[in-house]
């Protein structure tokens, strides 16, 4: 078959696999990579925080669906992993988690299949619902398949994205659950990363709250069906306020108070830097940990033209990194694999193509063609998205292993 040689766009041409380096153009740029002692820090920081916190893991794997990173999440202490589709639940679930929650509505009977046989392989698996339809759909499908299916029901928020509107909506739904075969009321779930206004953090702390007493409500009426009972909630932003506020509802012992942020994982000097600085702000917890999350991918690629004064243009583009949340941007510059300089503040990417970026740099800067520029990303999901393979790296750039993603 053709193209078998091409392992992905980032390979090295090289026969050894051992020995090899970055920054002596050992592999094809650009590339992306892992720093591995970045993640070990951010895997141990969050880690320490769901600890100290008394809540429990399970990271969103859409973030990287990166079944090495899964791994060592899992090593970490994760209770399980999140996904967002039946397709990640197998990822997930062949990275070895034993307990996944499908934070998303569970709809058409292929989709469903793939979660049949998960459940039947031992996997404990949580779907989201929202509306009667659903549930219906769920147990006609499970039901001759004799599998009980563990649901969580979706507390959403007007002008949000899913979920159940109103208290009276979830109330409806669970008494619908406990009518039918095949379904389990497991708890409920909501996603508080879709409020947005002037006063964000009360609007998650009253959503929080809702979700928090409608649990004890489901326990009050005996609604609960599925041995493991649990709470979810909390993406990359507001999990401090979402664990503050889950701890400070007094829920039974025995329901599982489960976070799932996913982006700490490579975390970036972007969005996700911004939105940790205010949980600086909000959390003591947070402050005591130490050193903060560090950023852990990294684009490395070359310049490829110094058509202007001022002005390069750098080997990289929409096909390679997120565009969405802020344009890369330069870290450090190498050439002959030395380091020139990190003092690159005042350089901007002002621009992407789909191959190319325009870099503008001032006079304390002067670039030459095929020196290696790297830079940091904002929205690490979409980076991932753009890569079948990125290089773990050490401090040094010198190439561990090849981390292959499965979007």
């Amino acid at each position: 078959m053709k193209y078998q040689s091409i392992k992905h766009k980032s390979a090295s041409p090289l026969p050894q696999s051992n020995g090899l380096n970055l920054l002596q153009q050992d592999i094809c740029l650009p590339a992306a990579v892992l720093k591995q002692q970045a993640i070990q820090h951010n895997l141990n920081w969050m880690q320490s925080f769901a600890n100290q916190s008394q809540v429990l893991l399970a990271p969103h794997g859409k973030t990287s669906m990166t079944p090495w990173l899964f791994q060592q999440q899992l090593a970490a202490g994760a209770w399980g992993l999140t996904v967002a589709t039946a397709y990640q639940a197998q990822i997930a679930a062949d990275a070895g988690a034993s307990h996944i929650i499908l934070a998303n509505q569970l709809v058409g009977k292929a989709n469903m299949a793939v979660v049949a046989k998960l459940l039947q392989q031992g996997t404990e698996l949580f779907v989201c619902v929202d509306h009667p339809a659903q549930v219906q759909a769920l147990s006609d499908f499970f039901q001759p398949l004799q599998l009980d299916l563990a649901l969580l029901i979706e507390l959403g928020v007007q002008g949000g994205r899913c979920g159940c509107r109103t208290e009276k909506d979830v109330m409806a739904l669970a008494h619908q659950i406990n009518t039918l075969p095949a379904v389990q009321l497991a708890g409920i779930e909501f996603y508080e990363g879709v409020i947005k206004g002037p006063e964000p953090e009360q609007a998650v702390r009253h959503l929080v709250r809702q979700a928090a007493q409608l649990m004890h409500h489901f326990i009050k009426h005996q609604l609960l069906q599925h041995a493991t009972q649990l709470v979810s909630g909390a993406g990359s932003v507001w999990y401090d306020v979402v664990a503050e506020e889950l701890k400070a509802a007094a829920l039974p012992e025995q329901v599982k108070l489960v976070l799932r942020p996913g982006c700490y994982i490579s975390h970036d000097q972007g969005i996700y830097q911004q939105a940790q600085k205010q949980v600086l702000a909000r959390s003591s917890l947070a402050c005591s940990l130490g050193e903060d999350l560090h950023n852990a991918l990294e684009l490395a690629v070359y310049v490829k033209s110094l058509p202007e004064p001022g002005l390069a243009v750098l080997g990289f583009g929409k096909r390679d990194a997120a565009f969405d949340a802020g344009l890369p941007q330069a870290v450090a510059l190498y050439r002959d694999g030395a380091l020139i300089t990190t003092s690159l503040q005042n350089c901007e990417t002002i621009k992407v193509m789909d191959q190319h970026a325009f870099w503008r740099y001032d006079e304390t800067v002067q670039p030459q063609i095929g020196d290696i520029v790297l830079l940091s990303t904002s929205h690490p999901c979409l980076t991932f998205d753009k890569w079948r393979t990125l290089w773990l790296v050490d401090e040094n750039y010198n190439l561990l292993e090849e981390v292959d993603t499965f979007f």
